[in-house]
């Protein structure tokens, strides 16, 4: 089977054209756009957005013979004007301290004046020359063909001290001093595009630039990075087949069952509002491209997307703000919570749905908030395990050989071994993140089973009161109950007096009903008691 190849790593439009690789046509979104405008995108590390931002450039280059085939080439009359282009990727300038940002800029500013023989800019600050620049061109150029300036990664000097305070007020300082060049230049501008990770409120960042549109939650925009089923099914079908030919992965269902796989590993993005009428569900959710074409490549399921950038500064900012472990239950926000982000407060949720680690569950019309839930199963899974073990100081790889133990010690109803192994892990986490609180324990305890795959109800309801935990094996059910300074026979004594097992008694299964008390002054099970049911 003669396949297009796959654009592993290549985030240049042209090279992807030129290497007859598989192009994922956004251009229909992007002629929405390239009208012109002043526009901020923010999505999560590899979405898309350098693909983007270099396709934006050839086309406003006039390199019309790459878009040969493409809906914007065969579906409208676009002219292909040529516009001088400002291409900048902040996440290729050097930004080890202020002064080392401010100059690199300022270099890379000049290697563009060169590139358009309008020679060197000898100014003292970024900002001043990007102006000057920009002037230039548009003089070059004429009023025809406006300038073009797209800035990619615009938030990356500061990301990368985001758990240094101080440094990264420095460099929000020089990118905020650079970017308020921008508000002078309106009339010289065609189209001023800005993509990131994270959305800094204006005051903090883009202070006097009215006319920026954030096109980051607008549902006409919805696709313009990332991969739907549609797009998936009809691009990659060739990759699809081959895969389901080779018998690479077990599958009875075809290319069918092979597309719901992925669809529960890398699928479930959603980053726009509700729409006024109708359901934003029929607007399709994202897959994260990145695990899409390394899974394509290898035909072998793994964490691609998580493992491609380790989120160091996730973890330093949950320990430095003292997130607790239960605030990841039930994570809901305002719009503005979702859109705004400032590196002296920044929200769980902010951080979590900004970054690529939560998405948009649903919406609530009467409250106007926004549930939030983790995408598909690799954020779900390395997610968890990377909190887990900063937790407990341990290394992912000590953490996935605890979820063998306990998963093991279930199916064998080897509850002496299960509660140990669950003690052992709850000595480990550090004294002064534990709290007095019943639901901390019992939410440790619930994702540790989350991610043994034993999908754990938690708190489920029944006609009485609410149940704690229940957990499935593949022979027996388990209702937990958990107590705080009190005691496992009181536990114990509540599933039977509010008769939790009853409901579960045609289930077919073993039913074991386990009542846990922690104690507050040791951190931990003091003891636990068990009751089978035949």
């Amino acid at each position: 089977m003669c396949m297009k190849r796959l654009p592993l790593g290549i985030q240049t439009f042209e090279k992807i054209i030129e290497s007859d690789c598989v192009y994922v046509d956004k251009t229909s979104y992007i002629y929405e756009l390239i009208q012109g405008g002043c526009f901020f995108f923010a999505r999560p590390r590899r979405f898309g957005k350098s693909l983007l931002c270099s396709t934006l450039s050839s086309l406003f280059l006039g390199h019309r013979e790459l878009f040969k085939g493409t809906w914007i080439e065969k579906s409208t009359n676009y002219k292909w004007p040529v516009h001088p282009v400002i291409h900048l990727d902040l996440s290729q300038v050097s930004r080890e301290s202020p002064e080392v940002l401010n100059a690199s800029l300022m270099r890379r500013l000049d290697i563009i004046a060169e590139e358009h023989d309008i020679g060197p800019i000898g100014h003292s600050t970024a900002g001043e020359m990007l102006g000057i620049l920009v002037m230039r061109l548009f003089k070059k150029f004429g009023s025809k063909n406006r300038v073009v300036l797209i800035i990619d990664e615009y938030d990356k000097p500061i990301l990368d001290h985001i758990e240094k305070i101080e440094i990264a007020d420095k460099m929000r300082e020089v990118l905020k001093n650079f970017y308020e060049a921008i508000k002078g230049l309106d009339k010289y501008l065609h189209l001023v595009f800005i993509t990131g990770v994270t959305r800094f409120s204006k005051t903090s960042l883009f202070s006097g630039l009215n006319q920026l549109v954030n096109i980051s939650m607008d549902p006409r925009f919805a696709h313009l990075v990332g991969y739907t089923e549609g797009e998936l099914r009809f691009y990659f079908r060739d990759h699809l087949q081959h895969i389901v030919d080779e018998k690479n992965v077990s599958l009875k269902g075809g290319t069918d069952e092979l597309v719901a796989m992925l669809q529960n590993w890398y699928d479930g993005y959603r980053f726009w509002r509700d729409l006024t009428g109708k359901a934003a569900d029929e607007i399709a959710r994202l897959y994260t491209p990145f695990s899409v074409l390394n899974f394509l490549y290898t035909a072998d399921f793994s964490n691609y997307w998580f493992e491609s950038g380790t989120p160091t500064f996730l973890i330093k900012i949950f320990e430095q703000y003292h997130y607790s472990i239960e605030s990841f239950e039930n994570l809901t926000a305002d719009m503005n919570e979702l859109m705004t982000f400032d590196i002296t407060n920044i929200p769980l949720t902010t951080l979590l749905f900004q970054s690529g680690y939560a998405t948009i569950k649903n919406y609530d019309r009467v409250t106007q908030t926004y549930a939030l839930e983790m995408p598909n199963y690799e954020v779900r899974d390395s997610l968890l395990k990377t909190i887990v073990a900063s937790m407990a100081k341990q290394r992912v790889s000590e953490i996935n050989s605890t979820l063998v133990e306990l998963r093991q010690a279930l199916e064998k109803e080897n509850l002496d071994l299960f509660i140990n192994t669950i003690k052992k892990f709850y000595s480990m986490v550090p004294y002064t993140i534990t709290v007095d609180k019943e639901k901390y324990y019992q939410t440790i305890f619930f994702i540790l089973l989350q991610l043994v795959s034993l999908r754990p109800d938690v708190e489920k309801a029944t006609n009485i009161r609410r149940v704690d935990l229940i957990v499935e094996t593949s022979r027996a059910l388990y209702i937990f109950e958990f107590k705080l300074n009190k005691s496992a026979q009181e536990a114990l004594k509540q599933i039977v007096d509010m008769h939790y097992h009853e409901a579960y008694y045609g289930c077919g299964k073993k039913i074991i009903l386990v009542g846990v008390n922690f104690s507050s002054d040791v951190k931990n099970i003091t003891e636990f008691l068990v009751q089978k049911l035949q």
